[in-house]
């Protein structure tokens, strides 16, 4: 073998598939470790990214043509695609897509095998040179060798293997022999249309081994041709699913589970939500004086106590069930156009009352005016959540906050300064983290659950800006977001 094939055989020794499974909103789900690997990440990286951050851009709308082809279920077999690696490398593959679908028959997610275009070339033309053994032979995955009469020209050990014969008793059979009953026509009329038409189709077929049970199997051919371009065969690379169906009954059983979970919880806090509604306000009726009838002093601490508690609590559930629909990606923005000013105004309103009891001042710095698109609602939430918190950890007296609001690139960038206690450096990479707390004894005189930033982090998230804290103890914090005045799709 020369010196050129060797080099292509040390760096890509097997034609292993790459998959990825993505699901209708094209985000991938899961990928096998090749698939991460070509594209420079890790695999816990990969999941959870849309597919279009690794098309190049120029290819943005043929993927979304090939995208809206799976989804009204049209066949996508061996389309020759771009991908883009993090480092910017493109690269081409072979895509195919199949179907997954749920138990009430309706799609639910993709299951792609891609090929890298340049092992497939590379393959071919060691295939032409006989030398293809020692590209696949060890291989992982089976793969198997068929002619255009559908005999088996050579397999790999693990083809042997996993089909309990030996090679001398596989070469020169038809594949049929290798194809449960039930799946005989199937793999007839697919090899009788790529005679045909040269089109190699991927597909499941069911597999019949000696003497084991039968097994699903992903086929996934290409095609070998001869010097002269003229089509002798495909090399077919076959993928055990067994393991890929128990994993998607698993997955349906876990969306059955979060379905009933999501369920409970929305119906739980509707349920706590209820009776809270007239306690809070029966409150609020009897600590105004003459509503109901005077109160003593002791009866009125009394009932303010009833209403904090449960003004706390139905807080508190209202947060639980914001952190579960931005967990699942459900949180919804209500995007339309407002006045910033307006918005100031409301916000200081709203939180004057705390900071008047405690003496401290507030100023208001906006150094951009206007109107601008988003969701006034949720940004209002964000920031009193943390103007609270800075009047909260403020002094008496002595206290100073100021809401600086200022353009920053393309977006708008909201900061709320105090001169409270600070934060410690090694504390606040956890600020934003679920249920954190800086320490116990700061739980116990401030309270609070710890949902509050978090909650705020996906809000802002979600709204397509980004949150950060800068402090140093003992000469306050400066908390800082940052807004899409333009909106984004919720």
């Amino acid at each position: 073998m020369s010196g050129r094939f060797e080099k292509r055989i040390a760096v890509r020794k097997t034609l292993d598939p790459m998959t990825r499974s993505v699901d209708l909103d094209g985000r991938i789900i899961d990928c096998n470790d090749k698939y991460a690997r070509m594209l420079g990440y890790m695999k816990d990286e990969v999941i959870g990214m849309s597919i279009f951050d690794h098309t190049p851009e120029e290819s943005h709308e043929r993927l979304k043509t090939i995208f809206n082809q799976w989804r009204r279920h049209e066949s996508v077999n061996n389309r020759r695609f771009p991908l883009i690696t993090r480092s910017g490398n493109v690269f081409d593959v072979l895509i195919t897509v199949g179907d997954v679908v749920g138990s009430d028959g309706k799609l639910v997610r993709s299951r792609t095998v891609l090929l890298d275009y340049e092992e497939v070339q590379n393959l071919q033309e060691l295939v032409k040179l006989s030398k293809y053994e020692s590209l696949y032979e060890h291989s992982p995955e089976m793969y198997r060798t068929v002619n255009t009469d559908g005999i088996i020209v050579h397999c790999n050990n693990r083809y042997a293997e996993k089909m309990e014969y030996a090679k001398s008793e596989i070469i020169g059979r038809n594949l049929v022999e290798h194809t449960a009953d039930k799946s005989i026509s199937d793999i007839l009329i697919n090899m009788a249309q790529w005679r045909f038409s040269g089109v190699c189709h991927s597909g499941e077929i069911w597999m019949k081994p000696k003497t084991s049970k039968e097994f699903l199997a992903l086929v996934t051919p290409t095609n070998l041709y001869d010097d002269e371009g003229a089509l002798i065969g495909r090399n077919v690379v076959i993928q055990d699913m067994t393991k890929m169906q128990e994993t998607t009954q698993m997955l349906e059983e876990r969306r059955k589970i979060d379905q009933m979970k999501d369920e409970f919880l929305t119906g739980i806090t509707h349920e706590l939500k209820t009776p809270l509604t007239p306690i809070i306000g029966f409150s609020q009726a009897l600590g105004k004086p003459g509503m109901l009838g005077d109160l003593n002093k002791r009866q009125a601490d009394a009932v303010n106590t009833i209403l904090n508690n449960a003004t706390h609590l139905k807080q508190l559930v209202t947060d639980l069930l914001d952190i579960h629909k931005l967990e699942l990606g459900r949180m919804k923005f209500k995007m339309a156009e407002f006045d910033l000013k307006d918005l100031l105004n409301n916000v200081t309103s709203s939180i004057i009352h705390a900071a008047n009891e405690k003496n401290i001042k507030i100023k208001v710095t906006s150094k951009t005016r206007g109107t601008i698109v988003g969701d006034q609602f949720r940004i209002a939430e964000v920031m009193t959540n943390i103007l609270y918190n800075a009047i909260d950890f403020s002094p008496n007296d002595t206290g100073r906050i100021e809401i600086i609001v200022e353009k920053e690139d393309e977006m708008i960038k909201f900061s709320i300064k105090d001169n409270g206690t600070g934060i410690p450096e090694d504390k606040q990479s956890e600020l934003f983290n679920k249920f954190y707390q800086i320490a116990t004894s700061m739980e116990r005189r401030h309270g609070g659950t710890g949902l509050g930033l978090s909650i705020c982090k996906g809000l802002v998230e979600g709204m397509g800006g980004t949150i950060g804290v800068v402090s140093k103890m003992g000469e306050g914090s400066t908390f800082h977001f940052t807004i899409n005045p333009r909106g984004v799709e919720s």
